[in-house]
């Protein structure tokens, strides 16, 4: 089986930089697509620095992609 290559989408810090709009998240995560990667991430941290929540981006992430595997 060939190696598995994943791209985390980088939610904390657009939050922590005062750009909490998905849109550019959600393009990210279809270019990872249209780059061949094989699955899109999403973190999680209850207790952390803020982010988005990963259940419904990811729910938005699989409404524009088709062929990655979703991840948090």
């Amino acid at each position: 089986m060939p190696p598995q290559i994943g791209y985390l989408l980088p939610t904390r810090e657009r939050v922590m930089e005062g750009r909490p709009e998905t849109a550019p998240l959600l393009e990210l995560a279809g270019r990872a697509e249209g780059l061949g990667f094989d699955s899109v991430w999403i973190g999680d941290s209850l207790l952390a620095r803020p982010r988005h929540d990963p259940l419904t981006l990811l729910a938005a992430v699989a409404a524009r992609t088709r062929k990655v595997a979703l991840g948090t």
